[in-house]
Parts: structure tokens; C-alpha cells; sequence
């Protein structure tokens, strides 16, 4: 299982990042309210990077959009609809580190350079 947390304007080609993930084609989807609840402790339309912390059993590989690293801060509901948070690169890192999150379980992805890389066309990764 895979959290891709990308921001709002990210244009995520699913062709390329199925070729770059370990999955049979075509098997990205949303995941399910179950799996949701049992991985990652939270509810469809509330699912974020912070939910990592949840995941203690580490199986869900998180992966943060490199815009969200570059932002000054990214704004997010925290695991509830009721309100936002902001919260900076450095704090992403502190949940990471929390998470014990490491390169098997963690990356940052660049979806521009992920569709160039899969064959894709430059612009394909620019919102459209």
C-alpha cells in the first residue's frame, strides 16, 4: 500500500507512477475505508502525511510530493475536517522521524521528473 500525499495543483500521471511502483497495472485505486482504518487510523477525506504516525506496523510506503517539501508551509486538515494546520518541511522530517520512516518506507517524488523519466512528455507533470 502506498499514501501519495501531493499538493492541490500536482498533476500525478497514474501511468508513470505505476511504473515506478512494485504493482500490476492498473491496480492503483483509493483505498477503501477499511484498509483506512486498519493502516493508516483515519477516514476517507481525512487522510494525510500525518496519519503516518499511525502506521505502526509500517505498511504503507509514503510518498510526499517534492512540491510539499519546497512550499514554505502546506496547509492540511489534521486527521478532521473541523480544521486546517500548516506545517513546514522541517515538521514533514519530524513526522518522518516519529514514524521511524526510512528509504523503504518513505520518499519524496518529484511528479514532473517521474513522468520524464517514465517516457512521458516534460510538460505532462504541469497542471493543466
Amino acid at each position: 500500500m502506498w499514501l501519495v500525499c501531493a499538493a492541490s495543483d500536482t498533476n500525478i500521471d497514474l501511468k508513470a507512477l505505476n511504473k515506478h511502483l512494485p504493482c500490476a497495472s492498473g491496480s492503483l485505486r483509493a483505498a477503501d475505508h477499511d484498509s483506512l482504518e486498519k493502516y493508516l487510523g483515519c477516514r476517507q477525506g481525512m487522510c494525510n502525511y500525518f496519519a503516518m504516525v499511525n502506521d505502526t506496523g509500517k505498511n504503507v510506503k509514503m510518498i510526499v510530493d517534492q512540491k510539499l517539501m519546497d512550499a514554505k508551509f502546506s496547509s492540511f486538515h489534521p486527521m478532521d475536517n473541523t480544521g486546517s494546520t500548516a506545517i513546514n518541511k522541517e515538521g514533514i522530517e519530524k513526522l518522518k522521524e516519529l514514524s521511524g520512516r526510512d528509504e523503504t518506507n518513505y520518499e519524496v517524488m518529484d511528479f514532473v521528473k517521474l513522468v520524464e523519466s517514465s517516457g512521458g512528455a516534460a510538460d505532462a507533470g504541469a497542471p493543466k
